[in-house]
């Protein structure tokens, strides 16, 4: 019994999302988030724990220990659980559960999505004031990424996916070739200020891995996943003691101070690879929008 059992059930529920044509990262998300679960069963009820046998109130201590103890974010916990109601539902139409645990265990409301809030000038400040040691290829990596984040607009994916041949120092200037894999579309972002030193000094450092096209690497060579990168921004943040920071955070940042300075929603959705206007007005945050108004009323 125990993770053994829970394995082999977890088996046969991939060979299931397999069969109804899921895409191969939904099926690793759905099967990570499970395996969460059963560690967490056989850490708090027992080794004998495993998924045939929960049970509503197994769930509800499972969702508990993910806010309160765990302290995820109601967008994680909800993933989580939905993966969960998904296996049960299989459980159920496969005869290994009578019925589903998970139908009577509600997902979590908000209480309204606070936006995310852009940093202020002392902040960034900060946050770059707490590089380490600036010599050492990882600050230089580090440093690198930070800066395309809130310089660029990037989103993570797009940051991740970047290569060697996207990244031009050549006339007219540096720039980035930046693909769209939603849309199969390319836009051209072009780099200021400090920025191409920065990533000049990350190549002086990068590691030299034969046939590695990608642009930012880990200390032994591999691509960086958006986790790594997500994992890299909150470190420094904290390091610099600010809570709350995320790449979406920078990527809100860069968007709400260039609309401040050009008043040019067209350009900041041009920027941000957004495909219309409306988006980009969704996404900014009001504050935003009101320092633009106060700016054009002086």
């Amino acid at each position: 019994m125990g993770r053994g059992a829970s394995e082999a059930l977890l088996a046969q529920f991939e060979e299931h999302l397999v069969f109804t044509q899921l895409s191969p990262l939904t099926v690793v998300n759905y099967l990570a988030d499970l395996r969460s679960l059963v560690r967490w069963g056989v850490d708090c009820i027992g080794s004998d724990f495993s998924l045939d046998t929960l049970s509503p109130n197994i769930i509800r201590a499972y969702r508990s220990h993910l806010l309160e103890e765990k302290r995820c974010a109601i967008a994680t916990v909800n993933r989580r659980l939905q993966a969960l109601r998904k296996f049960c539902a299989f459980a159920v139409k496969a005869g290994i559960m009578t019925s589903s645990p998970a139908e009577g265990v509600q997902l979590v409301q908000s209480k309204g999505t606070a936006p995310v809030t852009p940093l202020t000038a002392e902040q960034i400040d900060e946050l770059f004031r707490v590089s380490g040691d600036e010599r050492s290829s990882l600050a230089r990596r580090d440093a690198a990424i930070l800066m395309l984040l809130l310089h660029t607009g990037l989103r993570v994916n797009e940051l991740v996916k970047l290569c060697l041949d996207d990244v031009h120092f050549d006339y007219p200037g540096t720039h980035l070739t930046v693909k769209d894999g939603r849309h199969g579309e390319a836009r051209k972002v072009h780099l200021e200020g400090g920025l191409p030193n920065a990533l000049y000094e990350y190549l002086r450092v990068r590691p030299n891995v034969e046939g590695e096209a990608h642009f930012f690497l880990s200390r032994e060579g591999r691509p960086l996943s958006t986790r790594s990168v997500q994992r890299i921004v909150s470190a420094r943040a904290q390091a610099a003691g600010l809570e709350g920071v995320s790449p979406q955070t920078l990527r809100r940042t860069y968007a709400s101070r260039l609309l401040v300075t050009t008043g040019d929603l067209a350009l900041v959705s041009q920027r941000l690879g957004h495909q219309n206007l409306a988006t980009t007005t969704r996404y900014l945050n009001t504050s935003a929008k009101e320092q633009i108004g106060g700016a054009a009323a002086q």
